[in-house]
């Protein structure tokens, strides 16, 4: 198995003295800022949980941030060496002057567009003059529903339109009936549905389709700061790697699940809704990172732009330098 190999070779460097990254006896630690409800505070658990970090050589520490915002400027600002974000991310970082790189791909899944229950929103050519609650006001969801309605149905989603909101008060503003419309992630459309708030209308890789794109580039990937050292961005990837294949292959209800209900990781009214959420998420993984990975994400944003335009996108191009293979292990 690669973990038990990468162990093998973790110990090897420890006795050679190979972390010259840390002081002597401390291995080297890299800092990762994590939204207080997302996914990726789960990696960093079972990175600990599994030991898949110290396996290779490396101390991974989370800080739990408010926002999307506040891990970017955790980024920017050098609190964090790495964070999860969306595929331009690391585009819209250099444009400003932040050199950072998308490091590794985290997830294909992302969203969908939902409306409460008793809305009379039947699909997306109702949304024209809607409001519509998301992330971030360029939060990717955002911005291919914004590719759709310009490019198939003649109207703009304009920024005025778009309340930007954490996913519970997204959730509470849905149930309210003060927006229209939501645009929450992956597990949060599971959630809306099961507490009878809102209904799914479209998701968001049936956007993609109706775009005639892939759904399966990553949506969402690991961002790394370009000073960060290049040994330790190696080693995090392959505890990435490790980290991926022993929660997909650990069961829903293995009692490692329930630990990061117990930490406070995640939380559901009903918890016996867990396992569900948890296959959703073993679903929307992926490990595929080549430059075929790179051209097809290049290749998205100039569709795109060309469907859009540069404005509504919020870039002109993707330069491919902003992604990166060299630190997959060999």
């Amino acid at each position: 198995m690669r973990i038990l190999r990468r162990v093998s070779i973790a110990v090897v460097l420890l006795l050679a003295g190979a972390p010259a990254l840390a002081q002597e006896g401390e291995l080297p630690v890299v800092n990762a800022a994590m939204e207080a409800t997302g996914t990726f505070s789960w990696i960093v658990h079972a990175m600990d949980y599994f030991g898949t970090a110290e396996a290779n050589g490396i101390r991974v520490v989370g800080t739990p941030y408010a926002s999307k915002q506040a891990t970017e400027i955790a980024l920017r600002s050098g609190e964090a060496d790495v964070k999860v974000d969306d595929f331009l991310a690391p585009v819209l970082l250099r444009q400003a002057g932040i050199n950072a790189s998308g490091i590794y791909p985290y997830a294909t899944a992302i969203g969908g567009l939902v409306v409460p229950v008793d809305s009379d929103i039947g699909g997306v050519e109702d949304l024209d003059g809607r409001t519509i609650a998301a992330g971030a006001l360029r939060d990717k969801s955002v911005l291919i529903l914004r590719t759709l309605t310009i490019s198939q149905y003649g109207f703009d989603i304009g920024d005025d339109q778009v309340v930007q909101a954490a996913p519970p008060l997204m959730m509470e503003l849905t149930a309210s009936g003060e927006v229209d419309a939501a645009l929450p992630l992956w597990h949060w459309v599971a959630r809306m549905e099961a507490a009878g708030v809102s209904r799914e209308i479209m998701t968001v890789a049936d956007m993609l389709e109706q775009l005639g794109l892939p759904r399966d580039l990553p949506n969402l990937i690991v961002v790394a700061r370009d000073d960060m050292d290049d040994e330790l961005k190696t080693r995090f990837v392959a505890a990435l790697q490790d980290t991926f294949e022993v929660m997909l292959a650990t069961p829903a209800d293995d009692p490692f699940w329930q630990t990061i209900l117990d930490e406070g990781l995640y939380s559901l009214p009903d918890p016996s809704q867990f396992p569900s959420v948890v296959e959703r998420w073993k679903a929307g993984t992926t490990d595929k990172w080549d430059q075929e990975s790179i051209d097809g994400l290049v290749a998205m944003v100039e569709r795109l732009v060309e469907l859009a335009g540069p404005e509504a996108v919020g870039v002109e191009r993707i330069d491919p330098d902003a992604y990166t293979t060299a630190f997959l292990p060999r």
